[in-house]
């Protein structure tokens, strides 16, 4: 499902945003701190395969991480362990990662309207108070750029993603109303992989 925020292209800085009850918040892009931003390509895909979600590329991920078109948000806790991460995408050479998937009604791929846009998505956490926080500081980025529209997906088969996107501003497209999927992503269920929508 889509979400249409209202919010701009990232810095190519790595900024210790603040710490606090020794959690460490930064956001960086791949420019700045490629070894950081890798780790946390491992973090999301572990966090996401617990959950049995299969089919995710690194390689696929990682194309819009280059040239400074991504920026990071990562909590690290007293041992420098990722616990959450959040990323945004700014349109670059590649476009974004929501333009690869397909409509369910149409089977077609999905056409987003040109312009300033991103994506916000690589949400993961593995303590919700802190992923709250990353979501925030995501959140805080997008508002001080000047998007005219930010995207982000959640599978609707766990609507408590969609509520806490909610609480940080997101509301479904009006311009895109129905479900999207990605090809060869989604869940393993008895042995096949059943998109998630």
């Amino acid at each position: 499902m889509s979400h249409n925020l209202l919010f701009n292209p990232p810095d190519k800085v790595c900024n210790k945003t603040e710490k606090n009850n020794l959690i460490q918040y930064l956001n960086c892009n791949y420019e700045s701190n490629p070894i950081l931003i890798e780790r946390a390509r491992e973090f999301v895909q572990f966090q996401y395969s617990k959950l049995d979600y299969v089919g995710y590329d690194p390689n696929f991920d990682r194309q819009f991480d280059l040239n400074g078109f991504s920026q990071y948000f990562i909590a690290l806790d007293e041992n420098d362990e990722i616990v959450a991460t959040s990323r945004i995408v700014s349109r670059g050479p590649f476009g974004l990662p929501i333009e690869y998937s397909y409509r369910s009604d149409t089977r077609k791929r999905t056409v987003i309207e040109g312009g300033n846009v991103a994506e916000m998505n690589s949400f993961a956490a593995t303590r919700m108070n802190v992923g709250s926080k990353v979501l925030s500081l995501s959140t805080d980025f997008l508002l001080k750029r000047n998007f005219t529209s930010t995207y982000g997906l959640f599978d609707i088969d766990r609507s408590a993603m969609g509520k806490l996107y909610n609480r940080i501003g997101a509301i479904e497209s009006f311009l895109h109303p129905y479900l999207i999927y990605f090809p060869d992503y989604g869940k393993l269920v008895q042995g096949n992989v059943k998109p998630t929508l």
